[in-house]
């Protein structure tokens, strides 16, 4: 999952590479090439919601790989992290919607609406191509 490949120390917002971990987003936001007003509406309320959740997460793969360190697994000890990983991969996808929805209606212009509707189509169309690879 992309979401659980974000480096949180190294989070820089959307001006920042490491922006892309958070979904197809970070190449939509580099295509969009927001000014720098948009930027900063971008991540005024977001980030810190954000960052929490993906701290959280971070905390919880290290836990799950202690857990399975050396082969040796407690299967309800797994259980349990992934059980509370889910819940924070919920939380995260849900911001991810509200973010998405917040800077599409707010923050971008409609040449940017729209050029972020084509590239959400071809998004969604190479999911759809990879996911008819691997049958």
């Amino acid at each position: 999952m992309a979401v659980a490949r974000a480096n949180v120390r190294g989070w820089h917002g959307c001006s920042g590479y490491r922006w892309g971990h958070f979904g197809a987003m970070g190449h939509m936001a580099h295509e969009l090439n927001p000014s720098n007003v948009q930027k900063q509406q971008m991540w005024q309320a977001e980030r810190p919601a954000v960052s929490g959740l993906l701290q959280e997460f971070s905390a919880e793969i290290e836990e799950m790989d202690r857990a399975g360190a050396n082969g040796n697994s407690d299967e309800s000890k797994v259980q349990e992290i992934a059980t509370r990983q889910g819940a924070t991969l919920l939380k995260l996808l849900l911001e991810k919607e509200h973010f998405k929805t917040k800077i599409y209606a707010s923050v971008l212009d409609p040449e940017q609406r729209s050029k972020a509707d084509k590239l959400q189509s071809q998004w969604h169309e190479r999911l759809d191509h990879i996911g008819k690879g691997m049958e």
